[in-house]
């Protein structure tokens, strides 16, 4: 680092007669008697004490150099802005047309950019959402990407609506679940250091991240699911599904007739019998 902090403040390699040109002859000679050499850390510490160098200014020249290369992009980005500014105002539309609810218009530009690029999209929904493509060099693509554009945003919305469909009816589910199978957690460093079990001391109920492993095992008792040899997984059967069901229908939740309804195929596979299973029935 001694190094660095010469270099950095001096803007000269760490050599020894860098050294001597800004320490002069003396010192360095002094320093050599001594046997402390341009090799060792010691003699920059010498030399940087000389020239009053401070022990962090190498670590000040590249916080001065990110600053600056900070400075620069956000420059050019301005810059970058202001030019497409520039060149959306005066910006020709072409046509319109409307893809799932949405309507798409391709523009073209008064000039290209300096990528080459003289055309663009909108896409307005019934909301007035605006979604904007990049710029590009053929029309067609620029039609192309607003499709896409469309089409990943309604991807996107589609998959956050099932999220909270299931959301609405897995949080009750998952409250009630970890509240029943965790267990109270006190603080003992706080409150009532004799009675650690006391409501001063109380955080909350603690939760392992996963199914208490007696009650799934007394569920696979049961023949309502099994559990893979290495145990990380566990595939519930059409009579746990029946039962899951049942108790599910019967659960005042909102939302839950929605997700029985999309599932209500599972009805036609719980009371279908493969050959299998008759087979094994009939062995039972």
């Amino acid at each position: 680092m001694d190094k660095k902090n010469f270099e950095a403040f001096t803007n000269l390699a760490a050599l020894k007669k860098n050294a001597i040109q800004l320490c002069g002859q003396e010192l360095i000679s002094s320093l050599t008697v001594k046997g402390i050499h341009a090799k060792h850390d010691e003699f920059w510490r010498f030399v940087n004490n000389k020239l009053n160098i401070p022990d962090d200014a190498y670590v000040i020249k590249l916080a001065k150099k990110q600053e600056e290369k900070e400075r620069k992009l956000a420059e050019e980005k301005a810059r970058e802005q202001a030019e497409r500014e520039r060149i959306l105002e005066n910006k020709k539309e072409l046509y319109s047309k409307t893809r799932q609810e949405w309507k798409i218009t391709v523009f073209e530009l008064p000039e290209s950019d300096k990528y080459g690029n003289k055309f663009i999209a909108q896409c307005t929904n019934k909301s007035e959402l605006k979604l904007t493509t990049s710029f590009t060099k053929a029309s067609n693509d620029c039609y192309s990407q607003a499709c896409n554009l469309v089409d990943e945003y309604e991807r996107r919305q589609e998959q956050s609506r099932r999220f909270m469909e299931n959301y609405q009816v897995l949080k009750p589910l998952y409250l009630m679940i970890i509240y029943l199978s965790g267990y109270d957690e006190y603080n003992p460093y706080l409150g009532n250091i004799k009675n650690k079990c006391c409501k001063e001391n109380f955080i909350g109920i603690n939760f392992l991240n996963g199914f208490d492993f007696e009650i799934i095992k007394r569920l696979e008792a049961e023949k309502l699911l099994e559990i893979s040899t290495t145990r990380k997984t566990i595939t519930m059967n059409k009579k746990g599904m029946k039962e899951a069901r049942d108790i599910i229908f019967n659960i005042n939740i909102e939302g839950v007739d929605v997700l029985l309804e999309q599932r209500e195929y599972h009805e036609e596979y719980i009371n279908y019998q493969t050959k299998l299973e008759i087979f094994q029935e009939q062995e039972e």
